[in-house]
């Protein structure tokens, strides 16, 4: 009995071990298979084709150039307004007068110290005439103490002169006064202008995101609609785009552009516009879908086929739609990409398309 117990035990040892040499086996091959299998793929071409993309955005009516003066900017009290809202004025024209109250007793006290100073240069200048020879040399001193005095008064005079002529503020820009305001405070006693004066010339301001404005060049054509003007579309140009970038108040980045209206554009200054860029390539560029790109660091890649295996390649990038970005440099048209890749490919590894 007891060695008929001892065969069961042994046999069922036996069996266990075998057992566990068989899954370990299998999961050695599993595993084997798993780091070994070809890894499936999806692919796509480079293609060939024109890029289109879209930018919507609001932005405010403003005039192309614009005079404001302030009240703090000013030397003096504004005695008089030459100027109304509505009205047109010409460069060099006056808008207001400040008070010249103190400008003009410097101007009086710099003309008495000019006829001063002449009287004195006169008189030493006749003594030195009448003085003999041998003493002219005694007065020559004193002739050119009271010229360069002279010559002082005078630049003194032509100072507070010219500061009497700051007291007219003449306007630097043709166009429309906006704002009159000897005060400069409007009906609720906040701070505004003495006088705005805009010119008739408007343009369109926008305030885009960084990828926005990336995407927008001067040039791009921009269709315009307003709710103050229902059923109408204007027509304009993008003028200009920011060579960088400013911090709005919500702490984003925002790049300013310029739209310049084609023919005219009723919209009153401050108003919003809808605006609708359109950008299209002008002739057909090399594209990959959104899935191809790989981010590395701040730079982006693509896995090229090549036979059996993949290569990861750096690309630069240009213009985007909403399905696929134009490939700059780094792929050609033909060419074999991966989309989707999974994380765990890397770079050599042999692949199947599907």
């Amino acid at each position: 009995m007891l060695r008929e117990g001892y065969g069961k035990r042994r046999r069922l040892v036996i069996l266990v071990i075998f057992c566990v040499i068989v899954a370990a086996s299998l999961v050695s091959a599993v595993f084997w298979r798993s780091r070994h299998a070809i890894v499936q793929v999806q692919t796509a071409s480079v293609q060939l084709q024109h890029m289109q993309r879209v930018t919507i955005s609001t932005g405010d009516v403003r005039p192309v150039n614009r005079q404001i003066v302030e009240a703090a900017s000013l030397p003096q009290p504004v005695a008089r307004l030459y100027v109304s809202v509505g009205q047109h004025v010409r460069v060099g024209q006056p808008l207001l007068q400040l008070n010249t109250s103190a400008a003009s007793l410097a101007v009086s006290q710099a003309t008495t110290a000019v006829t001063q100073a002449q009287l004195a240069y006169q008189r030493t200048l006749t003594q030195y005439q009448q003085a003999p020879a041998a003493l002219k040399g005694l007065w020559l001193p004193q002739v050119d103490a009271a010229q360069s005095t002279l010559v002082q008064a005078e630049g003194q005079l032509a100072q507070a002169k010219a500061q009497l002529n700051q007291m007219t503020i003449a306007a630097s820009v043709t166009g429309i006064v906006l704002i009159a305001n000897a005060n400069g405070l409007d009906a609720e006693g906040n701070q505004t202008p003495v006088v705005e004066v805009v010119s008739p010339n408007k343009q369109v301001v926008l305030e885009l995101s960084e990828v926005d404005a990336a995407q927008i060049q001067p040039g791009m054509a921009v269709s315009m609609t307003t709710d103050a003007f229902p059923n109408q579309v204007f027509r304009g140009v993008v003028q200009q785009v920011a060579p960088f970038a400013s911090v709005s108040a919500s702490g984003t980045p925002q790049v300013q552009v310029l739209i310049a209206p084609q023919g005219a554009l009723p919209v009153p200054y401050g108003y919003q516009v809808n605006c609708r860029i359109s950008s299209v390539t002008p002739e057909k560029v090399p594209t990959v879908p959104y899935g191809a790109l790989v981010q590395e660091g701040t730079s982006y890649a693509v896995y090229v086929v090549r036979g059996d295996r993949v290569s990861l390649v750096p690309v630069k990038l240009g213009m985007t739609s909403d399905t696929a970005v134009q490939v700059i440099s780094g792929l050609r048209p033909g060419q074999t990409v991966v989309v989707n890749p999974p994380d765990t490919l890397t770079n050599g590894e042999v692949v199947k398309p599907t």
